[in-house]
């Protein structure tokens, strides 16, 4: 009965066997898949958390490349600017002119065959060119009539120059108080005595009149061989005996260079012998 029972018992277990072998093997299988498992999972949580990343490089190179053609627009633009730039200080170089800054930073070109007009002008000893007539925008007439002054200057073309201002309302006794100043002629002194034109001419305490200033004015200035009177900005006419500025037969060594904006004022109200246009 014993016997039976084992060989029951042993029968049952043979029957047993695969199975257990079975399990065993998916046991060693599924270890053995492990690492693999845990390295895919692995690599699913990094892809996970670079999912924001990608998005966000994405977005940027969508970005990017929607602004390609306003970069290329602007590189061409800046290109074209370049360009014109160099193409127009070369036309500079062609013509003959000078860079310098002025004042408010902005590049001002000057014109060297206008400062050699000018300079020819105040070198002749004519009646018939007394009065020289500088036409253009105001800094550009400006800059080329001091260039002309520094040149004349270092050269020593006249025993003295005098620049004044004149606007569009004229203060008479404030030009002929500018002139006097510069050639030496106060008007405030009591007495003044004038005898280089035979004429005498006393100062007073009192205020004198324009005309008597004009007088005292035209006097000294005869004295001096050769004087260059710069006046700058004329809007209008302007009477110059009134100032008691001579000039041709009264004083042919008086230069007188006026600078304006309106090419009327100079050929027309002023009647210049020379004009000369400084334009852009």
């Amino acid at each position: 009965m014993v016997r039976r029972i084992k060989q029951a018992m042993e029968a049952c277990v043979s029957s047993m066997v695969p199975q257990i072998k079975k399990k065993q093997a998916m046991e060693a299988c599924v270890s053995s898949m492990v690492p693999q498992i845990n390295k895919k999972q692995a690599m699913e949580a990094c892809v996970s958390s670079m999912v924001p990343q990608i998005k966000k490089k994405q977005a940027m190179e969508a970005c990017i490349s929607s602004m390609v053609p306003q970069i290329k627009k602007k590189q061409a633009m800046e290109t074209r600017c370049v360009s014109s730039e160099v193409w127009q200080r070369k036309q500079r170089e062609q013509r003959g002119w000078d860079l310098i800054c002025g004042s408010s930073g902005v590049d001002i070109y000057i014109d060297n065959k206008v400062k050699e007009q000018i300079m020819s002008a105040l070198s002749v000893r004519d009646q018939g060119e007394n009065i020289i007539g500088l036409c253009g925008p105001k800094k550009r007439v400006e800059h080329s009539a001091q260039t002309a002054i520094r040149r004349a200057e270092k050269d020593h073309s006249f025993q003295k120059i005098v620049t004044t201002t004149v606007t569009k309302k004229p203060d008479i006794t404030k030009i002929q108080t500018e002139i006097g100043n510069a050639i030496g002629l106060n008007f405030n002194d009591k007495t003044y005595v004038a005898v280089s034109t035979g004429c005498t001419r006393f100062g007073n305490s009192k205020r004198m009149i324009t005309a008597e200033r004009a007088d005292l004015l035209c006097a000294k200035m005869k004295e001096l061989q050769t004087v260059l009177i710069v006046m700058y900005d004329l809007h209008g006419r302007l009477n110059l005996g009134e100032i008691g500025i001579p000039f041709g037969e009264d004083h042919n060594g008086c230069k007188i260079l006026l600078t304006s904006t309106s090419l009327e004022v100079l050929s027309k109200q002023m009647k210049v012998h020379k004009l000369i246009r400084d334009m852009a």
